[in-house]
């Protein structure tokens, strides 16, 4: 790395540090703070804060205050703080119901959030058949990769899946005989059956089934899974595919959606 490479980035990362400490300092703000007290009291050189202030607007993370020439926290960040809040609550209403799933199954279960429009680990129940090592909490795939994944990305809008299924995919995460696959019949067989397979994508000899939750609007919100060795998973397919849907149902409900 050159050196103004590498100043650039010690600069970059320096007005990024200015613009959290402008935002939390706002805070505070009720109606609105003027430029000239923000730079005061955050000792951020005038011009410099009235740069990043523009910049925090065009996201609304900024926004002007009810007097003119201030500045207040914008709904951006309500809408941010909104969407951590759901991923918390869904955990949280979830967890129970995974735990009930993978005791009756003895397989591991997962939750994974709609996260845009890739899919976010962020529960898993260790089951004690066999110990799988495919999904952690924290991982984020493609919507078009395993069983949880798949289960959100049929119920998303159909030009939003052409946008993820279409173009180059980096597939290093997918098995190389299961690389040629038709993602519309998969789709289309999950809307079908409400249920989503994944055999042997990731893992050789381990293959997982979906599930969709929705929330009170009836969006796709989250998934859940369960994975386990192919050959116990697939040969009894159906009745594990009623218990998970059953599951994912139950936590939809419990977020507020009519299940029929």
């Amino acid at each position: 790395m050159d050196k103004t490479t590498q100043n650039k980035k010690v600069n970059t990362v320096a007005v990024l540090d200015k613009a959290i400490t402008i935002i939390t300092f706002l805070e505070s703000a009720k109606g609105g703070i003027g430029l000239t007290e923000i730079a005061k009291q955050t000792k951020i050189n005038k011009a410099t804060c009235y740069r990043i202030l523009q910049t925090l607007m065009v996201d609304r993370i900024v926004e002007y205050g009810d007097i003119a020439g201030t500045y207040q926290l914008g709904l951006r960040l309500l809408e941010l703080g909104n969407i951590v809040k759901r991923r918390l609550d869904i955990r949280k209403i979830a967890l129970p119901f995974l735990k009930e799933l993978t005791g009756e199954t003895k397989d591991t279960s997962y939750l994974c959030l709609l996260n845009n429009f890739q899919s976010l680990c962020v529960e898993r129940v260790e089951g004690t058949y066999a110990r799988v090592l495919l999904l952690n909490v924290g991982d984020i795939w493609p919507l078009y990769v395993g069983a949880a994944a798949r289960a959100m990305l049929a119920y998303i809008d159909d030009d939003e899946i052409n946008k993820i299924i279409h173009p180059p995919q980096d597939n290093h995460i997918i098995q190389s005989n299961n690389k040629d696959i038709n993602y519309w019949d998969l789709i289309h067989e999950v809307r079908k059956n409400g249920y989503s397979v994944s055999y042997e994508d990731v893992v050789a000899g381990v293959s997982s089934i979906g599930a969709p939750i929705f929330d009170s609007s009836g969006k796709v919100v989250a998934s859940i899974s369960l994975s386990s060795t192919s050959k116990k998973l697939l040969d009894n397919k159906e009745e594990v595919a009623q218990l998970i849907m059953h599951t994912a149902n139950q936590i939809s409900k419990s977020l507020g959606c009519v299940v029929e």
